[in-house]
């Protein structure tokens, strides 16, 4: 058995109208009913809240949605999204809070709707069910994707008056979209992105399930299989058949779990439905009739929450970092995140918060302060100070998510000369010593080839001094000779630039001692006792303070 609706006509018969006194007679008689046996224990299908938004033959329209804090929903292939509140639990109340939004973007207008809390939009299809929508509260209907019906709906044999009718429901969990034409008995399961050919993408591991075969059917309950509404929120689906007085719950292999009863069950085509968990006391499904224009909240089954929005996020299967290659110290760069799922496509639900860290600690690093991602991405600015090789990780530490990449940093143009000895210089004995360009860091500039200019405090006679000498890959090793003993510094100049200058301090040490300095400042007079000195020194007049031999005078 198949059940349908029609559209609205305006060629409605006169048989059709007396049908709808006739059935609005029996809503009244069953609301009186339920408004008689609100005060028993409530339980999984219990009825807590109706809401007229369109009544028939006014208006016929399969859809519902929740985001939160309104309810949506548009007329048949629509072109206008209608806004109105939650009603308080009981009823029947006429829908207030009206707000209509025109749709833009979508030429056969909107069929169903379904709300993604991770994008603060719609799932949506097509009035012909052709084409799947992002559709904003603005309006505004982006294509994801479109419906290739030889391809994308394996084994798809359409049923009833109007196989087109399609409803949806957006997982979070894997962020994916549940796909079930009127009807049918087949719900079929998608990306939220499009294949190469920008047309529907199943998901491989389980991309569809049947609710016609025993004993996951609906044949003991209704006499009949189909699904005419689907919503997702959790682990499991639930799933409407038009005509029928269960709903039924699913897992996402296909397996049957459990079937309810609507209490009571009112009107007479069951069809799209939407998780609410935040409306009333108890969880709810907002079930939509195809043909008397209500929107009725029933109590979901416990243990098995629906939460609206499509459920709680999935974690990533990880963080994609980019940085370039190289980068020089103390210039800013671009830090590129994007959260991925397990296939590699963007999480663009993920809104999580990174945080960063780096190998590099020295003084003047900056790294981008803890930032959530938009749309599962961020680009963001970074400044590295030490040359080498370094990392940057961007973690989530909530969702346990880390991932480092590595930068080359190299040294920012040279601003200064670095002179390093480790000898004691010993006067007229040459000794080794470096120049190092640097940059303001402390980075050795590898790419720096200029030419230094050496001078010395030491002006005397045999004091040997580097010739103008251009550097290799901003080094070079040097020698030099000093005479005099004592403090004595060597300056190393750039040429062409000289700000670029640096200074060596030395202490140098008298050479061995050749010869032995007497002197008096005395005139001596006969007969009386006078001072003088006597020095050992080096063949360069430096006093050999290592001297201790023992004098003999004559």
């Amino acid at each position: 058995m198949t059940t349908s609706r029609m559209p609205h006509s305006p060629a409605k018969c006169l048989g059709l109208r007396i049908v709808a006194f006739l059935l609005l007679s029996a809503l009244l008689t069953l609301a009186t009913a339920w408004q008689g046996a609100r005060s028993a224990a409530a339980a999984p299908g219990d009825l807590v809240a109706d809401l007229i938004v369109a009544e028939y033959p006014n208006a016929t329209s399969p859809s519902v949605a929740f985001d939160g804090h309104f309810l949506y929903h548009v007329d048949y292939g629509g072109s206008v999204l209608h806004r109105v509140d939650v009603p308080p639990a009981g009823g029947p109340y006429t829908a207030s809070g009206h707000v209509d939004v025109p749709i833009t973007g979508a030429s056969t207008g909107i069929m169903t709707l379904s709300y993604d809390a991770g994008r603060d939009a719609f799932w949506a299809v097509s009035g012909d069910g052709l084409s799947i929508y992002l559709l904003r509260k603005s309006g505004a209907a982006g294509l994801a994707f479109t419906i290739d019906t030889a391809n994308d709906l394996p084994g798809y044999v359409p049923a009833g008056d109007f196989p087109n009718e399609t409803k949806v429901a957006y997982d979070r969990s894997d962020d994916t979209i549940w796909f079930s034409r009127d009807a049918g008995t087949r719900i079929y399961h998608f990306h939220t992105y499009a294949d190469a050919q920008g047309t529907a993408a199943l998901v491989a591991a389980t991309p569809f399930i049947d609710v016609n075969v025993a004993p996951n059917d609906m044949v003991p309950e209704c006499g009949y299989s189909q699904s005419s509404g689907v919503t997702v929120g959790g682990s499991h689906l639930f799933v409407t058949a038009a005509g029928c007085s269960h709903y039924f719950e699913y897992t996402k292999t296909g397996g049957k779990v459990a079937s309810y009863v609507y209490n009571p069950y009112i009107g007479t085509s069951a069809q799209d439905l939407e998780c609410d968990n935040l409306s009333y006391g108890v969880p709810v499904f907002w079930l939509r009739d195809g043909y008397d224009g209500h929107m009725r909240a029933y109590q979901q089954p416990a243990g098995a929450p629906c939460v609206y929005g499509g459920g709680a996020p999935p974690t990533p299967a990880g963080l994609d970092v980019s940085v370039p290659s190289a980068a020089r110290a103390g210039d800013a760069f671009l830090v590129g995140v994007t959260a991925k799922n397990a296939d590699g496509t963007t999480a663009t639900w993920y809104t999580g918060t990174v945080h960063f860290t780096s190998t590099d600690t020295s003084s003047g690093v900056v790294l981008p302060p803890d930032a959530a991602l938009t749309s599962g991405q961020g680009t963001f600015s970074a400044t590295l100070v030490k040359a080498g090789a370094q990392t940057i990780t961007a973690a989530d530490r909530a969702n346990a998510l880390s991932t480092t990449v590595t930068v080359s940093v190299t040294a920012a143009p040279a601003s200064r000369f670095v002179l390093a000895s480790s000898a004691t210089p010993v006067a007229g004995t040459s000794f080794s010593f470096t120049v190092t360009a640097q940059d303001q860091f402390g980075n050795t500039d590898l790419a720096f080839a200029g030419t230094a200019h050496f001078a010395g405090t030491d002006s005397s006679a045999g004091v040997v001094l580097p010739a103008n000498s251009t550097l290799a890959s901003g080094q070079g090793s040097f020698s030099a000779t000093l005479i005099r003993a004592g403090p004595q510094t060597i300056t190393a100049t750039d040429t062409a630039t000289a700000t670029i200058i640096g200074t060596l301090g030395l202490t140098v040490r008298a050479a061995p001692a050749s010869g032995l300095a007497l002197a008096s400042t005395a005139t001596p007079t006969a007969g009386s006792s006078f001072s003088f000195t006597v020095s050992a020194q080096d063949q360069f007049g430096n006093t050999d303070t290592a001297y201790a031999g023992t004098v003999h005078f004559t």
